[in-house]
């Protein structure tokens, strides 16, 4: 991943917000006279291909303009609908997703939402290895979900995005990259993708190979911030593909082994001694905070101490 960007700002003034908005991968514009009480405050952390964005936006207000990257936005608190391509809605029910190219027009009032982006370039790389189709370019009919259910995964995905950013979390750059793979897969799976979706069975022995050369890839990139997509292009295979494989292996899918194989070095870091922190070695291995940490590591190893140096 990129080095970690920082945001961190606050003003009344419309123009230094369409600033901060431009420097947010954006052009947008808000109304010169939104009111007395209009404030734009921003906190936001991410790198070029994974940005998440906090605002809170108060009075009444409009703007129009559009974003550089694909943006998952989800309304928390306060009013705020949206118009893209014609199509409208209040964003206070569902997320919506907006694609760069597409005007979107918005008015609210004393709204909080978080805004995903999330690069172009590499959602079609995770969409290829999603897909296993090396010509797609991901494109979408629709800034709504399919379905309720798809609706609230994706509402989901951007609470747990924005909790990475209150909490620092996100500064980690294993946590960082599983967030972009988590988020990746909520755009092209919640929202209508132009186009059919190819659904290409493996052979057993295909599985086979796919398993081994994924196991292989994980043990020698341990320390990085691999995730499954990094797992199914070093195999060769899909995601679908990869998890097909993991499970025909070891029951589980590809995501659990890679947490189990960061949980396992994990076990043997505390078990060499020096004792170190809870803290210290979820941030080594990738895990979202240390109380997650524990929580896991207890699950699978109990809660005893490891021995003294």
């Amino acid at each position: 991943m990129d080095d970690l960007r920082r945001v961190r700002s606050r003003t009344n003034d419309p123009a230094e917000a369409d600033a901060l908005l431009r420097e947010a991968n954006g052009r947008f514009a808000f109304s010169r006279d939104p009111g007395a009480d209009f404030t734009f405050d921003v906190k936001q952390d991410g790198d070029d291909e994974l940005s998440v964005g906090l605002y809170r936006i108060g009075g009444r207000w409009e703007s129009d303009g559009e974003f550089d990257q694909f943006s998952l936005s989800a309304v928390f608190s306060g009013d705020y609908a949206w118009e893209i391509d014609g199509d409208r809605d209040s964003s206070y029910r569902m997320p919506f997703l907006s694609r760069p190219g597409h005007d979107l027009f918005g008015h609210g009032r004393d709204l909080s939402i978080v805004n995903i982006y999330i690069s172009a370039e590499k959602l079609g790389e995770v969409a290829r290895v999603v897909y296993a189709d090396d010509a797609i370019v991901p494109e979408f009919a629709s800034p709504r979900p399919v379905s309720p259910d798809k609706g609230r995964w994706a509402q989901q995905v951007a609470q747990v995005a924005a909790e990475f950013v209150r909490s620092g979390t996100i500064d980690n750059s294993m946590v960082r990259a599983g967030l972009f793979h988590t988020v990746a897969l909520a755009v092209l799976e919640c929202f209508p993708l132009t186009g059919q979706r190819e659904d290409r069975p493996t052979t057993a022995q295909g599985q086979r190979q796919v398993h081994r050369r994924a196991m292989r890839f994980v043990d020698d990139n341990l320390s990085l911030p691999i995730t499954p997509a990094d797992l199914a292009a070093a195999a060769g295979t899909s995601l679908f593909g990869l998890d097909a494989a993991f499970r025909a292996h070891t029951g589980s899918s590809s995501g659990a082994y890679l947490r189990q194989a960061r949980l396992s070095a994990a076990h043997a870091d505390r078990m060499r001694g020096p004792v170190e922190t809870d803290a210290v070695v979820a941030a080594r291995w990738g895990f979202a905070s240390a109380d997650r940490f524990r929580r896991a590591y207890d699950a699978v190893y109990g809660p005893e101490e490891p021995p003294a140096a």
